[in-house]
Formats: structure tokens, C-alpha cells, sequence
């Protein structure tokens, strides 16, 4: 998920400049994943093999995903983080990485160390709660909203992923001084030498066939029913689509599959971040897809970046900023958000024409390289962090420059 890989990348690049980073994480906890090895218990405390240390905090856990369990999770997580956060040696910076719950945990330990909060906003919430239709407009929603507000007022540093969320900060008033955007990056060189699967193809009988892949979360915002639609227009052609991952609507989606009976619909488990670069290299298309609502066109999923450098061609039915960035680095199609028959439309296109694929895969992965390397991203978010903190003397650092002791963060 976003959050997990913007947290990963930001504390393993801010321990590698020479700063002590701990993170401090629910955890996991994923409804639909509960069951599953990785969410038995974890230690209370980890060492990462980048330096940094992870403490886990406890969270309300649920596989029923119905809105006061969301809220109990959220709301144990932000009590829990603030005691671990309290606990800590005092830091030089608090990073809090979204949704809002995350901030307010971060914000609790503002208030008692007094250290510059930074944002990491990849998640306009309430907004997107209320657009996956998990909470309606009522008198909640507008508390969040004010919560929100009063929130923000109190970041030193609010960074966003696209320029869309900066210009919504501007309008709630946040000062043009206090707002920066750093685009989510890709490690691109885990994908440019990835391997094809062809085990992995054999395995959900994929051979033979035109794969058009999905990898990430399988939420609500998603709207995976459009790649539904598009597989039942594709039924009788050489098509198929692979869902790779985990979330809360994936045992909706795999109910109407078999009800529909879309044998071209593959689900495969979530597996390790090493293994996801082999699945994509195996894929013959990329789909990016959100559902169609006015809050998701001024984001871009970081999933995106990585189809890039996997050097395939991007199918994107989400509209607004992340529409932008495939078309102007010519590395996919557009099709209309929320739109089976269009969508179905646009892979026929792709697979009719193979040269119009390999060159827009070969676009994508030279933009990824040149313009979103996760490296050249990260310093400059590190850059950024360090700009808050008081010079300290040459003399009391073994290094020039000023140190960050602790950045706290959240991993799923």
C-alpha cells in the first residue's frame, strides 16, 4: 500500500544520510488478511536491515470491516502511537505519514516535545472515507473535517504527492510556506532487470494469453467491478486479467467472478514486495484504476510509478493528474474512469498491437529512471526535514550537517 512504501522509503533514506530514525507502526492488521502468517504476532520492537528501528504498538484487529470497526482501529492505533511516541528520547522531528489518525498520534507528541511536525499527506481523509462510502456526510464527517482543518494549522511542513493536493492545502489556508510536493518514487532498478514469471503464468494458467495486471490493494477505492465489466466483454478473446494482492472488497470481487462465471479473472495472494517485480516483468499490460470521483483526480497512485519501471504499457482508468502523467510521458492509454466497456475497448487496442506496447513500456521506464527515482526523491524530502531542525555546530556532529534523532512514522 502507499503509506507502507512511502514509510519504507523514507525511513531507509533518511537512515542511510546517517540520521537515527525509529517507526513506530500498528501491528498488521488488514481485515482481509488476518489469517494470514504475516498477521500473527509480531515483536514489539525490530531492527531494520537499513538501521532504523520499528516499534509495533496494539490496535483494535477486526476481519468485519463495517465503520465503527474502522474507527476503533484508527483510534487504538493514534492512543497507542502517542504513549510509544511519549516514550521515546526526544526527538529533532516528528513525520507523521497519513491518514489524519496518524497526525493526531504525532500531534499528541508535538504538544509534549515540542520537536516541528512534518505531514506526509498521501490521503485526503475525511474525504476519502467518504468517497469509498464508508461514512456519509452527517455530523462526523464535518467533526473530521474541522479536525482536519485544525490539524493542518499546526504541521511545520505539510508534504503532498501532487500538485492537486497542494492546491487543496492553499484553499484551506495553509501557508504557501509550509507546503511542499515530493512525487512518490519507484526503486526503479528493482524493476528494469525483474524476469518474467513464467512459472508464475503456468501456475494460474495464464499462457497463452494477453495478461492485463493489477497489483496493490483491493479496496473500496479501487472500484475493481469496472475490470469485472471489461472481462465479461472479453470473455471470448485471448484475454486475461490477474489481480495480485489484498483488501477489503477482495472476497466481494471473488464472489461475483465466479457468479458471473469470468474465468478470465485470476486472483492471486499478496506476496513479499522482491516477488511483485517478477509478476509485473510477466504481465503484458498494467492496469491503474480508481473509482470515478472528483477526490481521486488530484492524486496518483504509487503503483503507477512502479508499472513505469516494469517497462509495461499503463491502462489507466482514473481521470485528473495521474491521466496527465501517462499521457504526457506517452507510456499508456486512457480509458474512461468507472467504464467497463471502455476499458475492455482500450486492452483490445494494446493487445492488437504489440509494437504500440513495447514502446510505450520502454517510455514508461525511462521517465520512471530520469524523473521519479525513489533516491533523488528521498534526499530531497530529507533535505527538507533538515531545514526544520537548528544548524548544529560542526563540532558537536561527526558530520557536517544537522542531525535528526528520531522521525516517527506508520507502516501498515
Amino acid at each position: 500500500m502507499a503509506t507502507g512504501r512511502r514509510a519504507f522509503d523514507l525511513a531507509e533514506g533518511l537512515a542511510e544520510r546517517g540520521h537515527e530514525v525509529t517507526v513506530i507502526t500498528g501491528c498488521p492488521n488488514h481485515p482481509s488478511s488476518l489469517d494470514r502468517p504475516f498477521c500473527q504476532a509480531a515483536p514489539r520492537t525490530e531492527a531494520a536491515s537499513a538501521g532504523y528501528r520499528v516499534v509495533r504498538v496494539p490496535v483494535f484487529r477486526s476481519a468485519n470491516t463495517r465503520t465503527i470497526n474502522r474507527f476503533l482501529t484508527y483510534g487504538t492505533f493514534a492512543l497507542s502511537a502517542a504513549w510509544a511516541g511519549l516514550r521515546q528520547k526526544p526527538p529533532d522531528v516528528i513525520l507523521a505519514i497519513s491518514p489524519l489518525p496518524t497526525g493526531l498520534a504525532a500531534l499528541l507528541v508535538h504538544g509534549w516535545r515540542r520537536a516541528p511536525l512534518v505531514f506526509d499527506l498521501q490521503d485526503i481523509w475525511p474525504d476519502s472515507v467518504r468517497a469509498t462510502g464508508v461514512m456519509g456526510p452527517g455530523a462526523v464527517f464535518r467533526m473530521l473535517l474541522r479536525l482536519e482543518r485544525f490539524f493542518y494549522r499546526r504541521c511545520a511542513l505539510i508534504v503532498g504527492i501532487t500538485e492537486g493536493f497542494r492546491q487543496y492545502l492553499l484553499k484551506l489556508g495553509v501557508r504557501p510556506e509550509r507546503v511542499a510536493v515530493i512525487h512518490n518514487g519507484v526503486n526503479w532498478q528493482m524493476f528494469a532487470g525483474a524476469e518474467a514469471g513464467e512459472e508464475f503464468r503456468r501456475e494460474h494458467q495464464l499462457e497463452g494469453n494477453f495478461v492485463v495486471g493489477y497489483a496493490g490493494n483491493i479496496g473500496l477505492a479501487q472500484g475493481l467491478g469496472t475490470l469485472l465489466d471489461a472481462a465479461e466483454s472479453l470473455r471470448s478473446e485471448p484475454v486475461k486479467f490477474l489481480l495480485v494482492g489484498e483488501g477489503t472488497d477482495k472476497r466481494r470481487l471473488l464472489g461475483l467472478a465466479r457468479e458471473r462465471g469470468l474465468a478470465n479473472v485470476r486472483f492471486a495472494d499478496g506476496m513479499p514486495r522482491d516477488r511483485v517485480a517478477s509478476v509485473l516483468a510477466g504481465c503484458d499490460a498494467l492496469l491503474l484504476v480508481l473509482r470515478k470521483d472528483p477526490l481521486f483526480e488530484v492524486t496518483i497512485p504509487s503503483k503507477l510509478y512502479e508499472y513505469m519501471a516494469a517497462g509495461k504499457p499503463v491502462i489507466c482508468s482514473v481521470g485528473g493528474e495521474a491521466a496527465d502523467l501517462v499521457a504526457s510521458s506517452q507510456c499508456g492509454l486512457l480509458a474512461t474512469p468507472s467504464d467497463g466497456t471502455d476499458l475492455a475497448r482500450t486492452v483490445r487496442r494494446l493487445r492488437e498491437n504489440p509494437a504500440l506496447c513495447r514502446e510505450m513500456g520502454a517510455r514508461g521506464a525511462r521517465s520512471a529512471r530520469e524523473r521519479f527515482s525513489r533516491r533523488q526523491l528521498m534526499a530531497d524530502y530529507a533535505e527538507l526535514a533538515e531545514s526544520l531542525v537548528p544548524v548544529v555546530p560542526e563540532k558537536v556532529t561527526p558530520f557536517n550537517g544537522p542531525v535528526i534523532k528520531n522521525i516517527f512514522s506508520r507502516t501498515p
